[in-house]
């Protein structure tokens, strides 16, 4: 057998297929482990990070042809790890694991957590630089808006935005996966406080040399900055997307371009509320303590530091 072929149990893709997902969870870390792995000399990535293929099935539409996702994985037929990173694929439950059992055969999926208060902060954050939501608006009136929302809103595009809260509830969404794949947890927390030994502990599962991994620093790929000018921002948002496969093969003239910008549009974010992270926590409590049972199963070794006095 080829041994890019290798890592994937199950019917064998085309060579030109991921057979890695680092599918979940928005605001945890994807973006950034997405480009350490892409470091690794056997490692082949999609020339765009997200490419959402079987993002639409969760919204009941159709997927495009084949043809044209396996294109964003050109060049990569030699690399023993072939991937792509769309962390929305992780609220699709059983349409979008269809999909990709379809297409793909059973490629292993690695999903990211982060401590739930802090990443709906984040996911906060990020839909205000993002424009879907007003750059006004406070977190409180935030919660307001998402705490109701209940399943059908994964459904829904136009409630992208808002389901900041529900995004959290990790043990709601990882028990299909874990049931459908080879399924490794990494908690944010740990990749940027030991990023060197968080990917060499994932390289043996990958079938990896963890040497090009160790004294790997990580990348602050998607720092929370808001903005002074919409119409600027709005700009830079679509020239960024254009440009993301060239700016994925140059990260240090992307870094330079972004702080050039930062200096143009960028302000610092408003002093955080913190008044309503003990509320919103307790709301977390019972999903926290589902996960850490999940997490003790897959890896006791790796448990989340926020996780390890759950029960």
């Amino acid at each position: 057998m080829h041994r890019a072929a290798a890592l994937s149990s199950g019917p064998v893709p085309a060579e030109t297929l991921p057979n890695l997902l680092l599918a979940g969870f928005p605001k945890t870390g994807t973006t950034s482990l997405f480009a350490l792995l892409a470091r690794h000399p056997d490692v082949g990535a999609s020339s765009v990070k997200e490419t959402e293929y079987f993002l639409p099935v969760r919204y009941g539409e159709t997927l495009e042809p084949i043809d044209g996702y396996e294109r964003l994985f050109a060049g990569t037929e030699r690399a023993v790890v072939r991937m792509e990173a769309t962390p929305a694929y992780v609220y699709g439950g059983a349409p979008v694991i269809d999909a990709v059992r379809a297409a793909l055969g059973r490629p292993k999926v690695l999903l990211t957590v982060r401590e739930p208060v802090g990443r709906l902060r984040s996911y906060f954050r990020a839909q205000q630089a993002r424009l879907r939501i007003p750059e006004t608006m406070t977190l409180e009136e935030y919660v307001a808006r998402s705490a109701p929302l209940g399943a059908d809103a994964l459904r829904d595009r136009a409630e992208d935005p808002w389901i900041g809260v529900l995004g959290g509830l990790y043990a709601d969404f990882i028990p299909a996966w874990q049931e459908a794949f080879d399924v490794r947890l990494v908690a944010f927390e740990d990749l940027t406080r030991r990023t060197g030994d968080v990917l060499a502990s994932l390289a043996p599962w990958l079938g990896l040399d963890p040497a090009p991994f160790r004294g790997v620093e990580l990348p602050h790929e998607n720092p929370s900055v808001m903005f002074k000018g919409r119409r600027l921002q709005a700009f830079a948002l679509g020239f960024n997307n254009r440009l993301e496969p060239f700016l994925r093969r140059h990260p240090e003239f992307k870094t330079r371009l972004r702080s050039a910008y930062y200096r143009v549009n960028g302000r610092p974010m408003p002093k955080a509320d913190w008044s309503l992270d003990p509320e919103v926590g307790a709301g977390y409590a019972e999903a926290n303590a589902r996960l850490a049972a999940i997490w003790r199963e897959i890896d006791p070794t790796t448990l989340a530091p926020w996780l390890e006095e759950a029960p």
